[in-house]
């Protein structure tokens, strides 16, 4: 059986190679290299058995090459720099940059966060392209996705809990109910008139939001009450805005569909947990140079809240969803 490549093959060898070809100088390469002249002369003897040839023939002055030197050096001073080069980390750099980054998230989340990003990155990276993807069903579907690559990032409230995913919270936020002002004559709801109350809510998958309305539902007794269950958050503002129903919904996205479709938004009557919108990535892609940029871009124009949907340019939000 053939031997491995690096037991045939010694790379401290092919650096003094190249030393000593580019010096033509045994005690000028030694130095290079920390070498005693001991010890070159053994590594060169150790050169030539690997090659089988002299390599360099002693001058008056230094060495010359043999006619297999020259034709060695060209392989092993290419052989050298790339692998030098598996040693550096590549670059990222925004403005010349040619890439598409795939990004999970409801239509919520493309709602929240993709009008900022998009005027971000035509400032800072007009050459990359954001493309959204629906996120996973499960956490570990996710994972996965995330892992291979097939997803740079994720966003949203989905708290996966699951090995190699590691996340950062970007701002934290509570619930908000909307309705037509013919239903909430007085801007809000008291508790029986909430119980009462016909309610749409959202059946998305991928994310924490349906699980926690569904919890408040049966908490409260009022599951029977639901006459309309809708896989995309946008869907519920024209429910609402054309019937008698009631929407409880993450807040950033409350105020703005009440604000475009003239809705009225009102703290639920019930108890219910906040939340975490939070940006997800995998430990595999840690140190990888547009992974890194991205989320950093991320965090600095989200954390503390998004800007609300509608608002000026530079304005700034104290909620999301």
């Amino acid at each position: 059986m053939d031997k491995p490549l690096s037991r045939k093959l010694d790379l401290n060898l092919l650096d003094l190679f190249d030393a000593i070809y580019r010096t033509r100088n045994l005690t000028a390469a030694g130095k290079a290299l920390g070498l005693s002249q001991p010890a070159m002369s053994h590594a060169l003897a150790r050169l030539r058995d690997m090659y089988g040839d002299p390599l360099f023939v002693r001058l008056a002055k230094g060495v010359e090459p043999t006619p297999f030197a020259d034709e060695l050096v060209g392989p092993v001073s290419q052989a050298l720099q790339i692998l030098a080069q598996t040693l550096e980390k590549g670059s990222f750099v925004p403005e010349t940059a040619r890439r598409v980054f795939r990004l999970a998230m409801t239509d919520i989340g493309e709602h929240t966060f993709l009008p900022r990003l998009i005027r971000h990155l035509q400032h800072r990276a007009p050459h990359l392209c954001v493309e959204t993807l629906a996120t996973s069903a499960s956490p570990e579907e996710l994972a996965q996705e995330l892992s291979k690559g097939t997803i740079d990032l994720a966003l949203g409230a989905i708290n996966p809990d699951i090995a190699g995913v590691r996340s950062r919270i970007l701002f934290s936020d509570v619930y908000a109910c909307v309705a037509r002002p013919s239903t909430v004559p007085r801007g809000a709801l008291s508790l029986a008139e909430f119980k009462r109350a016909r309610h749409v809510v959202p059946n998305v998958a991928g994310t924490n939001h349906s699980m926690l309305i569904d919890r408040m539902l049966v908490a409260n007794g009022m599951s029977g009450q639901v006459v309309a269950r809708v896989t995309h958050f946008l869907a519920i503002a024209e429910l609402v805005a054309d019937t008698d129903v009631v929407a409880i919904m993450p807040r950033n996205l409350a105020l703005s569909v009440a604000r475009r479709w003239n809705l009225c938004h009102f703290a639920p009557p019930v108890q219910m947990p906040g939340y975490d919108v939070m940006v997800y990535w995998h430990k595999r892609h840690d140190q990888e140079p547009g992974n890194t940029w991205l989320r950093q871009a991320i965090v600095e124009l989200f954390q503390g809240g998004p800007q609300p949907a509608g608002a000026p340019a530079g304005a700034r939000g104290a909620s999301a969803g």
